[in-house]
């Protein structure tokens, strides 16, 4: 009996042992700090229901792992099988930012120094644009707080798309892109392709919009993207209209 006692204390040990997890203070200190991140922008959808303050927190942790962890530039990310995985395919938007906030003073002495556009692309706009639980895309404004919208980057054919989904279907929006010669991880965005999918199964190809813009700013060119942050399951990005955004790779990693 005593014999029986001592089994099965060694078996629910074993149990217990085996189900145990290391807890967050022993992943390594990236990882915590994505963490960290995931945990901040969950229950917002996609950075519309923030605060100022809660803002200014986010883009402070955004900018140490900017900081810490740069990204490679876009160029050496396609060299290499390994980086270029990373960034090829799809990923969800699931926090959205301007990338200056205002209504606060920044302090000097924390990880959210105030982020500056350099080397500006000619023919692209870089008027700020305060979005919030929204984007934008060659000039088309998107609400994206009530579902994740899909970024897919196809580096085969070196085309980024933004796919959202809507009441009333789909709308899907992208173009080729080119390695900026100004800013060694940016994509420079020639937006082409603008097609609604309604769920009455009814298509619009709007893309000639784009043409039309082109006529008049003289250039197919309007929009680009950096990558500043890239992981297995995280990429941060900033865009032309001093936007912010985190994307994951598992659209659940973040709670709406």
């Amino acid at each position: 009996m005593a014999f029986c006692l001592a089994s099965l204390a060694v078996l629910q040990t074993a149990t217990a042992f085996s189900s145990f997890q290391l807890p967050k203070l022993f992943e390594p200190i990236q990882k915590q700090q994505e963490i960290a991140l995931l945990e901040a922008i969950s229950s917002t959808q996609n950075g519309k229901n923030v605060t100022p303050l809660k803002q200014k927190n986010v883009l402070a942790m955004v900018t140490g792992l900017e900081t810490k962890y740069p990204s490679p530039s876009l160029a050496d990310i396609l060299k290499n099988d390994a980086t270029r995985n990373k960034l090829d395919g799809t990923w969800f938007l699931q926090y959205t930012s301007p990338s200056i906030i205002e209504d606060l003073t920044i302090d000097a002495n924390a990880n959210d120094a105030e982020w500056k556009i350099e080397n500006a692309e000619e023919n692209i706009t870089t008027k700020r644009y305060n979005a919030k639980g929204s984007v934008s895309a060659g000039g088309i404004e998107v609400d994206v707080s009530k579902d994740p919208p899909k970024q897919i980057f196809e580096l085969a054919n070196s085309s980024v798309f933004n796919e959202v989904k809507l009441d009333y279907g789909s709308v899907r929006v992208g173009g080729p892109f080119r390695l900026s010669e100004r800013k060694g991880n940016r994509a420079v965005v020639s937006f082409n392709e603008l097609k609604i999918n309604t769920k009455f199964g009814l298509t619009l190809d709007l893309g000639f919009l784009f043409t039309i813009r082109a006529i008049f700013s003289g250039s197919d060119e309007s929009g680009w993207l950096e990558t500043t942050y890239l992981s297995d399951g995280i990429r941060i990005g900033r865009g032309n209209k001093g936007s912010m955004f985190v994307l994951t790779r598992d659209k659940s990693d973040v709670n709406p």
